[in-house]
């Protein structure tokens, strides 16, 4: 009788602890990828957030289009070394700025005697803008002119071209290029410098001159 009983409970138990193995293992095939399967649920990484992702997968915008008002810092001598706004869109619009210009002209002494005179003046550049070409996504090429208030040369204007290209986000490289004339500029400077009167200029002079600028235009 004894014997009975303590085989029917040896068999329970291999039944149980069976069944307990049994299920165990559902559990540890989920947590576990079998070899040459796609992870489960619980292995693989948290979905990236679509704000995040966005932010990651999208290219820069193109040169210009960054918004309507933009802030510029530039330097040489078509803009001058200052500072200014840009106001319109990639297209058309006007770029206000200030700021030092200096002045390198050309004195001409007679026969092939050029000396270089060096001036120092305070400029006001508000221009014009026209886009003509975009050769890419990222930059663009036009046309710009406007007005032109040198303290040296008084009254003028300045006409050339311009090369937009974007740098990142927020940020647009510029170049500039064209001439400047300033059509009294040359009595202007012998006032204001108590010049002889008898002084001659050859190019680039007070009436006329070439000049390139560099710049950055941000987008806030």
């Amino acid at each position: 009788m004894r014997r009975a009983i303590g085989s029917r409970a040896g068999r329970l138990v291999c039944w149980a602890a069976v069944s307990v193995v049994a299920l165990g293992r559902p559990g540890q095939a989920s947590a576990q990828a079998e070899p040459g399967q796609p992870a489960g649920p619980s292995l693989q990484q948290p979905p990236q957030p679509a704000a995040e992702r966005a932010a990651v997968e999208a290219p820069p915008p193109p040169a210009g289009d960054r918004g309507p008002l933009g802030l510029l810092l530039h330097l040489g001598p078509y803009t001058g070394f200052g500072a200014g706004l840009a106001l319109g869109t990639k297209d058309v619009g006007l770029r206000a700025s200030a700021g030092w210009a200096p002045l390198l002209l050309a004195i001409d002494r007679g026969g092939s005697n050029v000396d270089l005179s060096f001036h120092s003046s305070l400029q006001i550049s508000p221009d014009l803008y026209l886009r003509l070409l975009t050769p890419r996504p990222t930059t663009l090429l036009g046309l710009t002119g406007g007005y032109r208030y040198n303290t040296l040369l008084g009254h003028g204007f300045g006409f050339g071209a311009y090369a937009q290209f974007g740098l990142g986000r927020v940020v647009d490289g510029l170049i500039w290029a064209g001439f400047l004339v300033h059509p009294v500029g040359e009595d202007h400077l012998k006032r204001e410098k108590n010049l002889p009167g008898g002084t001659k200029f050859a190019f680039p002079g007070p009436n006329v001159s070439f000049g390139a600028s560099l710049g950055l235009a941000t987008f806030p």
